[in-house]
């Protein structure tokens, strides 16, 4: 398979990583700043000849089989546009979108041309969320009723980073992460939202950064999301602390760990430590070959583009639920 990947930025390297890794040809790389072309090329020692300025001119001088996109989430559209036009499949990072309707437009798009358009949802990739996707599916604690997610970080520290500057990023960025293993992890879709956003005094960020969201999900389900993007103090692991209560026990993730918990009315409840379903590969790796086997297999991948747009609309339903102080329903933008 060749790839053409678009966006020189820092996370590029870890996909370059990948694509060695499985053999991918390097069909050309694109970045429109020209000083990162350069410092690209020589930190991860690409041909030069390969790298262009636009995904137009790579398009005309080289054959590839789909897009690797790493830009910015503004850039997102234009560049799935031109590829599926090309009749290129794409493999996207997340969000889909920082405009729903855009992402509404691309999800439409890849349909119509028939090619897998799948996003880098790489967190439900993990070992924690795979192995207790898989205990709630077996009944382990009976019917899941509750949810509560803690997620507290330093996080996005940089002056003068778009995720400094701009308003609700911790929603829009680092929340697509959380709300996707969300819908992955519990089996369930948000029916709709209740939430609220602010800075704590001492907060870094001139947008939200801290925010409580109350998501009613599908088969009675409700789960809160608790999240302080400026913390000074105790921090989380990067997926967050989870209390998933059912009618025959808890799971629960603390740290690095997974928690089963049984009992009612015992002063010792039986609680035992999980041991974690291996992984077959790093999530990067195992998103790369979820999409090639989708595409040898004619068949949309998971996180395929319209399933995340279901994941995506939860950002914008938190945004739109603070704004206007009530609550939201996904119907009204999903439809």
């Amino acid at each position: 398979m060749r790839g053409i990947i678009t966006g020189l930025g820092g996370r590029c390297r870890c996909w370059i990583d990948v694509f060695r890794r499985k053999n991918i040809e390097i069909a050309a790389c694109v970045e429109p700043v020209a000083e990162r072309r350069d410092k690209t090329v020589e930190a991860a020692k690409l041909p030069r000849e390969r790298v262009f300025g636009s995904l137009t001119e790579a398009l005309a001088k080289c054959q590839a089989d789909f897009v690797m996109d790493v830009t910015p989430p503004k850039a997102h559209e234009p560049i799935a546009m031109e590829a599926f036009k090309a009749g290129l499949h794409v493999l996207g990072e997340k969000p889909l979108s920082d405009d729903l309707a855009a992402a509404r437009r691309v999800v439409q798009a890849g349909k119509k041309a028939g090619l897998v358009h799948m996003i880098t949802q790489n967190y439900r990739f993990g070992t924690a969320p795979r192995t207790t996707n898989r205990l709630l599916k077996e009944g382990v604690i009976g019917v899941p009723e509750h949810a509560m997610i803690s997620f507290f970080m330093s996080w996005a520290d940089a002056p003068g980073s778009h995720y400094v500057t701009e308003p609700y990023m911790l929603v829009k960025d680092m929340g697509v992460h959380h709300f996707d293993m969300m819908r992955y992890v519990l089996g369930r879709e948000v029916e709709g939202v209740l939430a609220h956003t602010w800075n704590p005094s001492w907060g870094w960020h001139k947008g939200d950064a801290c925010h409580t969201a109350i998501f009613q999900m599908s088969g009675g389900l409700t789960a809160t999301h608790h999240a302080l993007g400026c913390s000074k103090g105790h921090r989380t692991g990067w997926n967050g602390d989870w209390h998933i209560a059912g009618t025959e026990g808890s799971i629960t993730w603390e740290g690095n760990s997974v928690f089963l918990t049984r009992g009612h009315r015992t002063a010792n409840p039986g609680r035992t430590e999980v041991k974690l379903d291996p992984l077959p590969e790093e999530p990067l790796d195992a998103i790369m070959t979820e999409f090639l086997t989708a595409i040898k297999e004619k068949r949309q991948p998971e996180c395929s583009s319209e399933d995340n747009l279901r994941s995506l609309a939860m950002t914008f339903a938190v945004v739109q639920s603070t704004i206007e102080k009530r609550w939201v329903k996904m119907s009204d933008l999903l439809s």
